[in-house]
């Protein structure tokens, strides 16, 4: 009897401790609401810390809650934190398995990538969506303009990279015409150095030459500088005396031959 009575008495607690569990998660349940429409007011109302932060408690107080993690993540898309509203809307898809309500997450998402300049994420993110709700005109919308900025984006980095080849080439084109002026002037110099360098060496050869002249004068100078100048021959006044009276006995005889030849050829005439 004690016994049964004992196992009464366990079995009382069990359930009474089940009640009580029940009781306090209904208590959290309500809170958690609370929380949650507590910061939608505030959200419309344009108070977006007050909202964060009761999103926040709601959140705590129901962690798997789809409404407070995607209306955080909204929040925070409001207040221009990008990163922190991807991560909210992140968590938002994991924690649903309803397509539509997933499907609002990645349109969100969508749009926090597109915002934030990621538009390859954005398309992706909105073929998701459109992928679990193939009705929502909206997200189609979407995905169309973030392919056409995609398009626009890439055809401003051709004609941005066109631009850049086109200032590539002609700044190549302007130094190879300094490297070319750069070239001509250094050859110019060089030429320049060169006709110096020649012209000293003629002269130079020059300088030698003429010291080579004065030093080893040509031949006629020497034989000038070697034959002395002739001096009038000195004699005697006799000695002069005798040589004059030879020259008249020699001009004496030969005048007396010169008429003894003519007095021949005249007796020749005369024969003949």
């Amino acid at each position: 009897m004690v016994g049964k009575t004992l196992c009464f008495v366990e079995d009382a607690m069990r359930i009474l401790l089940s009640i009580s569990l029940l009781f306090i998660s209904t208590l959290a349940i309500a809170q958690g609401k609370l929380e949650l429409y507590n910061g939608n007011k505030a959200y419309q109302n344009g108070d977006l810390d007050q909202a964060e932060q009761l999103y926040q408690r709601s959140i705590e107080e129901e962690p798997d809650r789809f409404e407070s993690t995607f209306n955080l993540g909204n929040t925070f898309y409001r207040k221009q934190d990008a990163e922190k509203a991807i991560t909210q809307y992140q968590q938002a898809v994991k924690a649903e398995s309803d397509p539509v309500r997933k499907a609002k997450s990645l349109h969100n998402l969508g749009n926090t990538y597109l915002q934030s300049q990621k538009i390859d994420e954005a398309i992706d993110a909105y073929k998701a969506a459109l992928r679990l709700n193939p009705k929502d005109d909206e997200t189609r919308y979407n995905l169309a303009y973030a392919q056409r900025m995609k398009k626009q984006q890439e055809q401003q980095q051709e004609q941005n990279q066109d631009q850049q080849d086109q200032q590539d080439q002609e700044q190549d084109q302007q130094q190879d015409k300094e490297q070319d002026k750069e070239q001509d002037k250094e050859d110019e110099g060089n030429k320049e150095q060169e006709n110096q360098n020649e012209k000293g060496e003629n002269e130079e050869e020059e300088k030698q030459d003429q010291n080579s002249e004065e030093n080893n004068p040509s031949e006629e100078e020497e034989q000038t500088e070697q034959a002395p100048p002739k001096r009038p021959i000195e004699i005697s006044p006799r000695e002069a005396e005798q040589l004059l009276e030879a020259a008249r006995n020699e001009d004496q005889k030969t005048l007396m031959q010169m008429r003894k030849q003519k007095g021949s050829d005249k007796k020749i005439e005369k024969d003949w």
